[in-house]
């Protein structure tokens, strides 16, 4: 995605600060703040897996801060965004491990309050639905940090191992390659018979171990569109009052 921003950024003479929040709130709202003091054109932020209050955005925001939201987006902000077809991406993941025999399916995911938690398992319910399958609230574990703490992440496939899934749908590229070490720290023998689908980018998913389904995000052309959107709101002669949410099509590659 960085790579994507950078693209147009440098081609149209901007230059690119990147500030990582870890999924930490309080990190976020100190990059955040610290940058608006530096006086940067623009702001381009995905939220962390922490955010519920965007408060301080709205503020900058309201002060004259130009600021497009990507991946991951707050549903009451007015302004552009642009994320990837998170419902479909989820669907077709568990659509395939459905038509694959698993029956028993688990869903691994991000803090409750994100956008693409909440859009992710609504794609894997539809699946479930589509195929008669009941669906089980214990099944799912949420992740409140995003799989930056392994112990999170253990005591989630903990939790799931005694319901014996088959499969698990993964909803980020953290926990998807995360899951997969837990689940061979926590029972390498179990970990070869579930099957595991999950949103990942990694150029390396062909050397996983066990091999897995990806769902993959075009991350290079949503950093690409964001920020075209954001340069063009930068550069707008009068105050811009019409936005877009551009969605993107993700891809399912299936393992080999």
């Amino acid at each position: 995605m960085i790579n994507g921003i950078e693209s147009i950024a440098y081609d149209k003479d901007y230059h690119v600060i990147i500030s990582q929040s870890h999924e930490s709130y309080k990190q976020e709202k100190l990059n955040v703040e610290h940058l608006a003091s530096r006086s940067i054109d623009g702001l381009l932020i995905a939220l962390s897996s922490e955010t519920q209050d965007i408060g301080y955005l709205r503020h900058l925001y309201a002060k004259g801060l130009p600021i497009v939201f990507f991946d991951r987006v707050p549903e009451d902000f007015e302004t552009h965004k642009v994320i990837a077809n998170n419902f479909k991406g989820s669907f077709d993941a568990t659509e395939h491990l459905i038509l694959s025999g698993k029956r028993t399916i688990a869903h691994l995911t991000n803090s409750e309050n994100l956008s693409i938690t909440k859009e992710r398992l609504a794609g894997y319910k539809a699946a479930l639905v589509k195929y008669h399958i009941e669906f089980k609230p214990e099944l799912v574990k949420y992740c409140q940090h995003g799989g930056m703490h392994s112990a999170e992440l253990e005591e989630a496939v903990k939790e799931l191992l005694p319901l014996k899934p088959d499969g698990i749908f993964i909803s980020s590229d953290r926990l998807t390659t995360g899951c997969i070490m837990a689940l061979k720290k926590t029972n390498p023998e179990v970990a070869h018979k579930i099957a595991i689908a999950g949103f990942t980018n990694s150029n390396l998913v062909e050397l996983f171990s066990p091999s897995l389904t990806s769902v993959k995000q075009p991350a290079f052309e949503m950093g690409q569109v964001a920020t075209e959107l954001l340069i063009s709101m930068i550069e707008a002669k009068r105050p811009v009052t019409e936005f877009e949410t551009k969605v993107l099509d993700t891809e399912l590659v299936k393992k080999r």
